[in-house]
């Protein structure tokens, strides 16, 4: 089964929400959610059950220094 994420971010935080039913509305939901003070950007994944894959065209994160990395409880972290 494949899910799509969007894991937006702020300083020292990142909260992961699924349930998308593609890249373009996990997009969407990550750019509504960019007006909110605190929020640096935004990460799209494609997960399909361990494999999970970046969304480079469909993400707003910093230009580099990023890391995203998976975690025990099923969400991911972005740090810059």
């Amino acid at each position: 089964m494949t899910d799509f994420i969007c894991a937006y971010f702020g300083q020292d935080w990142t909260i992961t929400t699924r349930g998308f039913n593609t890249l373009k509305q996990a997009e969407k939901h990550g750019i509504e959610m960019l007006p909110i003070a605190g929020i640096f950007g935004f990460a799209v994944i494609k997960e399909e059950g361990d494999l999970w894959q970046l969304s480079d065209d469909h993400s707003i994160l910093p230009t580099n220094g990023y890391n995203i990395n998976p975690q025990q409880d099923s969400t991911y972290q972005v740090t810059f």
